[in-house]
């Protein structure tokens, strides 16, 4: 038998070393999410990614903008803010994560007082002229509850729940997609009615109550598509395997899920970032008026 020369072996194993090294070393797209309820398609999907979870949403935005990520849900009522950035050219809207409105009145933990027992009392609101707060305020009088003394404190949607913590605020009138957040902090729900229609500046009227919305390069398209696909199958599981990824893949126990409404994912497209530009300007102009 005729050896081979000495070089052929090492030929082959140093192909065989960079054949199997960028197999391992194939480069992922990289998502990035803010985790908790809203990210329940994501904990859900079955597809390989480069997941990174973000402590905050505008931190996504800066990443997207700077190329460091692929894709990434955005806070949409950050999107008219991050539109106007260098960066955002290279970007495209591909879903959106929506959820009801709801009028959730949360009272601060350790109170327990009931709806007739508010009086006295100071409650977080978005606006005087709010949806939320209007439905709530007719709910209250429907029951024959006096809420005459309640005194209101305003203040944007994010800061109610640490307006909550820091005792700022006995209870708020938040929107259904913070009550998660707020049953997780120990606080608890008095009040709530999922059948609220937006329409005024503090909820306008968008298409399907958007929460988030998913951007991605434009480069990276192809590439995103099995992603895109996977989150779309995830949301066809039940309502009870989607909490139940969410309970898995966060410190939010289960039980807190449960009675609340899933977060639903869809595909979407640029006529998103036209809608809330245009009703972010409209509510700049009304801020000036």
């Amino acid at each position: 038998m005729v050896k081979k020369p000495f070089y052929h072996y090492v030929l082959f194993f140093l192909t065989l070393i960079i054949f199997t090294t960028c197999g391992k070393n194939k480069t992922q797209i990289k998502i990035g999410h803010s985790g908790g309820y809203l990210s329940a398609a994501v904990y859900a999907a079955d597809f390989d990614a480069d997941i990174q979870q973000f402590r905050s949403n505008a931190d996504i935005g800066y990443a997207l903008l700077l190329g460091s990520l692929d894709a990434g849900f955005l806070d949409i009522d950050r999107l008219a803010a991050f539109s106007a950035l260098d960066g955002f050219e290279r970007l495209t809207v591909v879903g959106k994560v929506t959820y009801p409105y709801g009028a959730t009145l949360v009272m601060r933990k350790g109170l327990n007082n009931r709806i007739n027992e508010l009086d006295g009392l100071t409650i977080a609101a978005s606006a005087p002229n709010c949806k939320l707060l209007e439905e709530f305020t007719a709910d209250a009088q429907r029951l024959g509850a006096d809420i005459s003394n309640v005194k209101y404190a305003y203040m944007a949607f994010d800061a109610m729940i640490p307006a909550l913590e820091a005792g700022a605020a006995d209870a708020a009138i938040l929107r259904g997609s913070s009550s998660i957040i707020a049953l997780h902090e120990g606080h608890s729900i008095l009040y709530q009615n999922w059948d609220v229609e937006p329409g005024d500046e503090c909820c306008p009227a968008i298409i399907d109550q958007a929460i988030l919305v998913l951007l991605a390069q434009h480069t990276k398209l192809e590439e995103l598509e099995p992603f895109l696909n996977a989150l779309v199958e995830a949301q066809k599981l039940s309502s009870y395997e989607l909490r139940r990824a969410v309970a898995d893949n966060t410190v939010i126990p289960f039980e807190i899920l449960q009675g609340q409404p899933v977060p639903e994912f869809s595909l979407a497209d640029d006529e998103l970032v036209e809608i809330f530009i245009e009703a972010a300007e409209e509510h700049h102009g009304d801020d000036h008026d």
